[in-house]
């Protein structure tokens, strides 16, 4: 019997996303049993096939769990004991943020999807960094995404949590907080947050906004900034904004299995525009070892999820890497960051 798929998650489906997600968050705030599950289950594979090199940082496998489920890095004691590859938390904001009204979740649980209009909630970067000073004995590497709302504020934002993390996420824009037909400069942002965090780009990566991926010229001049500027690495999604009337704003952004395809094709074109220059991150609807498998052939040197946690639970990690393994080293040329070339079959 899987406990999570046959128990938990049939008890959390019966309630709303909302209260599930708080639920959630409730239990994974006592490390110690956490801890035990991970030794008694053997959350953590330890396998030397999986260890992967992403941006400089050298991670023990290459699934991570995506920004937005734990946003204020209050989890890392308990999340770090679950296998994943890294840990990303955030967004961090600079200041406290309520956030847009409930409902901000719904499930398409026959697809194994979410639409979020979560509206970057936050409790303010004072307390995330503190939150990440006092963990210092977690087992996994961290990840912070910062978010702000000019080049200042996410620049201020980046050097503070710097020194408590492994790297450091950049997220350019949030498609729940920008107004219908605003338009949005986010390479002119992008410059901004570079020029003020100078040397320290080569531990910061960037989250190219959903919106950039549609448009190639966008797209490529974003990468090639972030190339020049020596930007370790760079975060590709397939995340799109819909219409949902069951989520408080009434709109949101769908993620999980349906964007999967769209986020293959964008870290694909990713992939083209960087020509190896620098590695990517592929998120987007990623459940399985075949779909990382895939996410690598098109071009991503790692993977982190957030659907995949909801519906499959804590072993998600475990489950996957198992499977992975004996795949991972073959799936890609040895020695090369971030290859795009595949072994001959």
């Amino acid at each position: 019997m899987n406990v999570y798929r046959d128990l938990v998650a049939p008890a959390l489906f019966s309630i709303t996303a909302d209260r599930s997600h708080s639920l959630a968050h409730g239990a994974l705030r006592w490390d110690f049993p956490w801890r035990v599950l991970s030794a008694t289950s053997r959350l953590e594979v330890d396998d030397p096939r999986l260890r992967t090199r992403f941006a400089g940082l050298d991670l023990p496998n290459p699934v991570g769990l995506a920004a937005g489920f734990d946003k204020n890095a209050e989890l890392l004691g308990s999340l770090s004991c679950l296998g994943f590859g890294f840990i990303c938390v955030g967004s961090i904001m600079p200041e406290p943020r309520y956030g847009n009204p409930y409902p901000r979740l719904v499930r398409y649980l026959d697809r194994g999807s979410i639409a979020d209009s979560m509206g970057v909630p936050s409790k303010g970067r004072d307390y995330a960094v503190e939150r990440l000073r006092r963990a210092s004995a977690r087992r996994s590497p961290v990840f912070a995404n910062v978010g702000g709302f000019s080049a200042e504020s996410i620049a201020a934002g980046a050097i503070a949590v710097q020194p408590h993390v492994d790297l450091v996420e950049i997220s350019l824009m949030c498609p729940n907080v920008l107004k219908q037909g605003e338009i949005f400069d986010e390479i002119g942002m992008l410059r901004g947050v570079l020029d003020r965090i100078g040397d320290r780009a080569t531990s910061t990566i960037v989250r190219v906004p959903n919106d950039t991926t549609q448009l190639p010229d966008r797209f490529a001049e974003l990468i090639e900034v972030c190339v020049s500027a020596g930007v370790a690495g760079l975060k590709v999604g397939g995340g799109r904004r819909i219409s949902e009337s069951k989520l408080g704003s009434g709109a949101g952004t769908l993620h999980g299995r349906d964007i999967f395809e769209a986020a293959c094709r964008n870290v694909e074109r990713a992939a083209g525009f960087a020509r190896g220059r620098i590695p990517i991150k592929g998120n987007g609807g990623v459940s399985s070892a075949a779909d990382v498998l895939a996410m690598r052939r098109a071009g991503a040197t790692c993977v982190d999820l957030y659907s995949a946690f909801i519906y499959q639970g804590w072993t998600v990690a475990r489950d996957i890497n198992r499977e992975l393994a004996p795949l991972w080293s073959q799936s890609v040329q040895p020695g090369t960051e971030g290859s795009l070339v595949s072994q001959p079959s």
